[in-house]
C-alpha cells in the first residue's frame, strides 16, 4: 500500500542480483589484496590461452594451490539459494530459507 504523497520517486528500486566472481570471492574474504586481484585479472584476460582466475592466481603466487581448491569449494558448495514471496508489497517481503538450510543467503552463484 502506497503511503499519502508518495510518488514513484520516492519508490526504492528493486534489489538485484549481483554475480561475484571467483576472483571477488577472493579479494572479499582478504585472500588476496586488490593489487593482486587487479594482477591477476589483467594476466588473465591478456593471455593467449585463458584458465581460470583460480589458476591465474596460483601461477602468478598469489595463493597456494590448496587454499584455492578449497576456497573453490566454499565458493561453489556454501552458496545458499532463498525464495522471496512475490505476492507481498516490496516492503513487506521476507526471504525464506530453502528447508534444511541455514537463513544466510548468499547474492550470486
Amino acid at each position: 500500500m502506497a503511503r499519502l504523497g508518495s510518488t514513484l520517486s520516492d519508490t526504492p528500486a528493486p534489489a538485484t542480483l549481483e554475480p561475484v566472481r571467483f576472483g571477488e570471492f577472493l579479494r572479499d574474504r582478504a585472500l588476496i589484496t586488490e593489487e593482486q586481484w587487479l594482477a591477476a585479472l589483467a594476466a588473465h584476460w591478456s593471455a593467449s590461452h585463458r584458465r581460470r582466475i583460480g589458476d591465474t592466481v596460483i601461477q602468478e603466487g598469489f595463493l597456494a594451490r590448496e587454499i584455492v581448491e578449497r576456497e573453490a569449494r566454499a565458493f561453489h558448495d556454501d552458496l545458499e539459494i532463498v525464495e522471496v514471496e512475490h505476492e507481498l508489497a516490496r516492503s513487506e517481503k521476507t526471504t525464506l530459507p530453502l528447508p534444511g538450510k541455514s537463513p544466510r543467503a548468499a547474492l550470486a552463484v
